[in-house]
């Protein structure tokens, strides 16, 4: 695998925007077909790769929406349950091969006919066995698979906001043989190269792994266990004017320069203003997109370990010369002085950053972390959780310690929030966020009550500015981690429901429903129905 270039590095950070994945994303197959895939446990340790077909043929909008279409297995929670499937798959081949083994190793002749036949025997009721479980689990993964492409689809869709895009790429896709090198069955699996196209020699994904792709392999197994829907039928459901015809011929290479600027995702990060009622669910979804683009040198910075710390420390660094200096020498043993150089130059990038822009950034910037070793992220974390004492900005402080300890697996400061009611914890975290808003104290009243009739719990009065402890709203998120993911999905909207009382999301406001949603582990990308 190797970097992929700009336009597909752009399709990923668009589609994250909508909701969180590493950088890892930006790899690519060396195939020269159309399609794309999303491997990982987590969406903390998630992995894109899109084919080399795929960047050469399809333009900016295409690619953005196989990208986005992949960022939705992603958001979806697919990933994990892919691998599942491939792992069942998987042990029951293995029960053929150990029938096939006894087969092999049973004695032969006279002398072993005692223990060979019952050997032989014995192996070839397990090889039935095993090729039963074999064809029913494929069975099973094809219909959960079609299912969870189609809703692929339409996530990828919803948040692209171009139909035409991803129904650009299925059509294209249906133009040849595009099943990348490692979803090819090959006539010997320990063959290097492919003897008809020179291609890797990746051949156990044919079956096992067809369904983490963006396409299936084509064929005659393709048309009775496809884990894909038709073709003409993803298209249809994107684009109810497709006439079912699919275009015929090759497909013309894309060049870098005739491509069109991405649709609907290079403006600025204002939310576009809602009524004065209570939001929908999509209302509030759109609320929090953020639609702007970081700075080429912010990017550049956060894609190493020692420029996400610097990011880090930049963002609660003091803007008066003494304190700022003392924050400083408190971090010089960090990566021999070099995370705290990395801290000074970004700060003035990070303080011209416009409203909205600073949770962005430090999400593009924590997968970097993922390599530290478990002392490493501790020192950081210590060394952080000091910094956020002395911050200017508490929020930032909170975003910035809370994200890191979420991302590195880190537990929470103990002695939080401790011997309070739930109802208590929902006060506390809900009066942070109507906190953020500038509205009147009328107003920041009126959002607090109509986020409590939504939420459907009986919650203590509003809390004043001056009794809102950031520290003890972290210690609340933390405990109402707890809770089921319906109820965290129904806070998370009570949140949004008070974001949008006014009809309008400020971006400070739109930072802290993030950071909350992002501390319950709801994702804006699934939606907020429980």
């Amino acid at each position: 695998m190797a970097a992929v270039r700009r336009p597909a590095s752009d399709a990923c950070s668009t589609s994250s925007r909508r909701w969180p994945s590493p950088r890892g994303c930006r790899y690519v197959l060396e195939d020269p077909g159309i399609n794309a895939f999303a491997a990982g446990n987590d969406p903390k340790d998630a992995v894109i790769g899109v084919t080399r077909g795929a960047l050469d043929l399809l333009t900016r909008d295409e690619l953005q929406g196989v990208v986005a279409h992949e960022f939705s297995h992603i958001g979806n929670g697919d990933m994990r349950m892919n691998l599942r499937l491939i792992g069942a798959v998987a042990g029951l081949l293995a029960l053929t091969q150990l029938g096939y083994l006894l087969i092999r190793i049973a004695p032969r002749g006279r002398d072993g006919a005692k223990v060979g036949i019952p050997m032989m025997v014995a192996g070839a009721v397990v090889i039935l066995f095993g090729l039963g479980g074999v064809f029913f689990s494929r069975v099973i993964q094809a219909s959960i698979s079609r299912q969870r492409e189609y809703l692929a689809d339409a996530s990828a869709v919803q948040f692209t906001r171009n139909p035409l895009g991803l129904a650009g790429a299925l059509k294209k896709l249906a133009r040849g043989t595009t099943a990348p090198a490692a979803a090819r069955a090959p006539r010997d699996r320990f063959e290097e190269k492919d003897e008809d196209d020179g291609s890797p020699n990746l051949g156990f994904a044919q079956s096992e792994a067809q369904h983490m792709f963006f396409s299936s392999t084509p064929g005659f197994w393709d048309s009775l266990f496809s884990t894909h829907p038709p073709l003409e039928d993803r298209i249809r459901r994107i684009d109810p004017a497709f006439d079912g015809k699919l275009p015929a011929g090759p497909v013309a290479r894309v060049s870098d320069e005739a491509e069109a600027p991405v649709s609907q995702l290079s403006g600025g990060s204002a939310a576009a203003p809602v009524p004065a009622r209570t939001p929908t669910n999509l209302e509030i979804q759109e609320a929090v997109q953020f639609q702007g683009r970081l700075p080429e040198s912010l990017r550049t910075a956060v894609a190493e370990p020692i420029g996400a710390m610097g990011l880090a420390f930049a963002f609660v660094l003091s803007s008066e010369s003494a304190q700022r200096e003392q924050q400083l020498t408190s971090i010089v043993t960090l990566a021999g002085g070099e995370v705290a150089l990395e801290a000074r130059r970004l700060q003035p990038v990070v303080r011209a950053l416009p409203a909205g822009f600073r949770l962005p950034a430090l999400d593009l910037a924590l997968p970097a972390l993922r390599v530290l070793s478990p002392t490493q992220r501790t020192t950081f974390r210590d060394a952080l959780a000091g910094f956020g004492s002395s911050t200017e900005d508490g929020l930032v402080g909170l975003l910035v310690q809370g994200a890191v300890r979420r991302y590195l697996e880190l537990p929470p400061p103990l002695g939080q929030a401790q011997g309070l009611t739930m109802p208590q914890h929902y006060g506390f975290v809900l009066s942070a966020v109507v906190h953020a808003s500038s509205e009147s104290a009328e107003g920041r009243q009126l959002a607090y009550e109509r986020a409590a009739d939504a939420l459907g719990v009986a919650l203590d009065p509003l809390l004043p500015p001056e009794a809102v402890d950031l520290a003890q709203v972290d210690g609340s998120l933390a405990a109402l981690l707890k809770l089921s993911v319906a109820a965290r999905r129904n806070f998370v909207r009570a949140c949004g429901i008070a974001v949008l009382s006014d009809g309008q999301a400020e971006p400070r406001e739109v930072e802290i429903l993030r950071a909350v949603a992002d501390s319950l582990g709801i994702s804006f990308a699934t939606g907020l129905k429980a």
